[in-house]
């Protein structure tokens, strides 16, 4: 029992955390690089955002390519860290190129992640999902109220374009780190026909967009 609460409070504290960060970086970001671009690079940015997700989607319909990219999650979430950090160096050179390659990022591994921790959450929550989804809901209300909370409150330690974003993509390595401690202790599950296996289905992406 002790062991079950411990990886529900795990996945809860995933998505506080992210919601966290985003309620404190969302104001900076628009403040200090949105507001600096032009309004066709952000909807250039926000298509991308929105596209991509669409067809990884389609990809990820196919069982196979789907059972793989669950085994290799870790290698997808450690490919996006690696290219989210890279990121934050474009915002050195041009604010333009570092939103279009974040949104970019976004779209392609960061809905990639979400759609295959369904596989996770199936696995674990078989049982008590809806007092499961409930708690996560409540988690990531908490977290965007208490970072907006912060940022309310003035504490704007981060005065330059570049420290928000490198402040995303720490954003996403803490997120991340906690997925991979759910994703390495996953209860095995005998295996079953290919038509019974879950397909993956669309959630709410946006505590994990770019702040």
């Amino acid at each position: 029992m002790k062991t079950k609460m411990f990886r529900l409070d795990v996945f809860v504290l995933s998505g506080f955390t992210a919601s966290l960060f985003s309620g404190f970086l969302n104001p900076l970001y628009v403040s200090m690089i949105l507001a600096r671009l032009d309004a066709r690079v952000i909807a250039l940015g926000s298509f991308m955002a929105s596209g991509f997700p669409v067809i990884v989607g389609a990809v990820l319909g196919n069982r196979a390519v789907f059972r793989r990219l669950s085994v290799a999650l870790p290698a997808v979430m450690t490919g996006e860290l690696v290219l989210a950090g890279g990121a934050v160096f474009l915002a050195l050179v041009d604010l333009r190129v570092y939103y279009l390659v974040s949104m970019l990022i976004f779209g392609v591994f960061s809905s990639s992640v979400i759609y295959l921790l369904q596989k996770v959450k199936e696995a674990r929550y078989r049982r008590g999902r809806a007092a499961f989804d409930r708690r996560s809901e409540m988690a990531d209300g908490l977290g965007l109220l208490a970072g907006s909370a912060l940022s309310v409150a003035g504490v704007t330690l981060l005065q330059t374009p570049v420290a928000v974003a490198a402040l995303g993509a720490l954003q996403t390595a803490v997120v991340y780190g906690l997925f991979l401690l759910l994703h390495r202790t996953v209860p095995q599950r005998r295996s079953r026909p290919a038509e019974e296996e879950p397909h993956p289905w669309i959630p709410d992406m946006s505590v994990f967009a770019p702040a």
